[in-house]
């Protein structure tokens, strides 16, 4: 059988033919792979940077209990006269759809109250209000001695389809005294937790609007 040039031709056209696809496979795998890290890399950052912005414009809720005077603060020592606590924002962003509810040392719900919107920097929320005529709950009746105040909230950039929830637990004890509906309190550390929608205390339901 006689190979002739033109046979020869063909099959150097077919490698040279079989090794150009085969250099563009690569090539196009490499730039695929590269246009993908890239891509990634980008929504990489893009995610840090709403992070941040997420962090730098987040609120955060404290729960302070108020001593009456440096008087009764002397006098009992390390326990608190119980007045009221000071509710404030200490971070950089307002508050959305705050709830502050009180929860007994099963964490059970006994009261909540909501507020709109607390900005960074606002007035204090006092609660219960200075000028209301008792505790919205009798804590001097109770034989419980642990309870938590709670706040709960959004903030302004949390807000979106992942629905970041935030909270802050102020466990405190009481100590009835001598006079009938006085109490001490003695307030433990501040915890703050970030929630997800299902993990929430939500005391007035999802549906509800801030009052």
């Amino acid at each position: 059988m006689t190979v002739t040039i033109t046979d020869w031709a063909q099959a150097i056209s077919m490698v040279v033919l079989v090794i150009v696809t085969g250099i563009y496979v690569w090539r196009t795998h490499i730039i695929s792979k590269a246009t993908k890290e890239q891509a990634d890399a980008s929504v990489e950052m893009a995610e840090e940077m709403r992070e941040q912005r997420i962090m730098t414009s987040r609120p955060v809720i404290i729960q302070k209990a108020v001593v009456e005077t440096e008087t009764e603060y002397r006098t009992h020592d390390s326990k608190d006269w119980f007045s009221y606590f000071d509710i404030y924002n200490a971070g950089n962003g307002p508050t959305i759809e705050l709830e502050v509810s009180l929860l007994n040392k099963n964490k059970e719900l006994f009261v909540s109250h909501r507020v709109t919107c607390l900005k960074a920097g606002d007035k204090p929320i006092h609660w219960p209000h200075p000028l209301d005529s008792e505790f919205p709950v009798d804590l001097s009746r109770n034989d419980e001695s642990l309870y938590y105040l709670v706040s709960e909230y959004q903030g302004i950039f949390s807000a979106g389809s992942a629905r970041r929830w935030y909270q802050t637990w102020l466990p405190f004890e009481t100590i009835k005294t001598s006079k009938d509906g006085e109490i001490f309190v003695k307030q433990g550390e501040l915890e703050f937790k970030e929630i997800t929608e299902k993990e929430r205390i939500d005391a007035f339901g999802s549906g509800s609007k801030p009052r």
